[in-house]
């Protein structure tokens, strides 16, 4: 993968294409940032050379999309960049799927169990969700009230009932969900320019100040726009606060002014809790 092969031609890591994914992905962002600032290079994947495999039969989604935009994954070279598409971290969990509220469970990508470490294993987040899945469901049938296992006798209060706002189609165009939609532009920009794959204190320490003084839409009902943007909002300087707390680089997480790990000062696993400082985990 790159403009010569392998990562880069091999020129980032010598274990080429068996680099780990962290690696790969910092690689291609570094390629495609140009020779001159804005102007950005396209990374590529090269698949021509394979031949003992027949690449539309074993990656029929990729080639069908591909095909949408006149490209073949066994003729063409295919324009590729890092994406985010899972979480490593989350909710704090015991191995039962436990958080330290009673009543709330985590289980899968949005629970931090400590199974995947700094840099997640490919292809383990079903195995993950299976496992830890099921054990979270067999702690809410033993935590739950033997003589009356009901919604109401379970710790905390019911819900309230979902307002029209709530249930309204998410399409719907109006003003409201128009501010929501650029906020949630803003942050996304935000989080990929400041606190992406290549980060620095002092981008970290920028996006948290923009993160705060962003000012998100006020509505008298809030409905699930508004929730989602808010949640991400919160997650988004949980991240940026993590990441700035963390002066070491370790799996996905690389600082490019501490590009070293730090076994010493920096063990193992953040832990934020509300209206406290981040520790660390040894």
């Amino acid at each position: 993968m790159g403009r010569n092969g392998g990562v880069g031609g091999d020129r980032h890591d010598p274990r080429g294409d068996l680099a780990p994914r962290d690696v790969v992905a910092r690689a291609i962002t570094r390629e495609g940032m140009g020779a001159k600032p804005g102007e950005p290079r396209l990374v590529h994947l090269d698949m021509r050379h394979v031949r003992s495999v027949d690449l539309h039969q074993r990656f029929p989604g990729i080639s069908a999309f591909l095909a949408r935009y006149g490209l073949d994954l066994s003729r063409d070279l295919i324009p590729v960049r890092p994406a985010a598409h899972y979480l490593m971290g989350g909710v704090k969990t015991d191995l039962w799927g436990r958080t330290s509220l009673p009543g709330l469970y985590a289980a899968g990508e949005t629970a931090t169990t400590g199974v995947h470490g700094a840099n997640r294993l490919a292809s383990n987040s079903l195995l993950e969700g299976l496992v830890f899945g099921a054990r979270a469901g067999q702690s809410m049938i033993k935590d739950s009230p033997v003589a009356k296992r009901s919604g109401s006798a379970l710790p905390g209060s019911l819900a309230p009932m979902p307002s029209d706002a709530a249930t309204a189609p998410l399409t719907k165009p109006t003003a409201k969900l128009s501010h929501v939609t650029q906020a949630l532009t803003k942050i996304r920009d935000l989080m990929w320019h400041d606190a992406g794959i290549l980060r620095s204190g002092k981008q970290l320490t920028d996006a948290v100040r923009h993160l705060h003084e962003l000012e998100l839409p006020t509505v008298d009902t809030p409905g699930r726009p508004e929730h989602e943007l808010r949640n991400l909002h919160t997650l988004a300087l949980l991240i940026t606060r993590s990441a700035l707390a963390r002066e070491e680089s370790r799996g996905s997480h690389y600082r490019s002014d501490f590009p070293y790990r730090n076994e010493d000062d920096v063990p193992k696993h953040s832990l934020k809790q509300k209206n406290k400082d981040i520790t660390f985990e040894s």
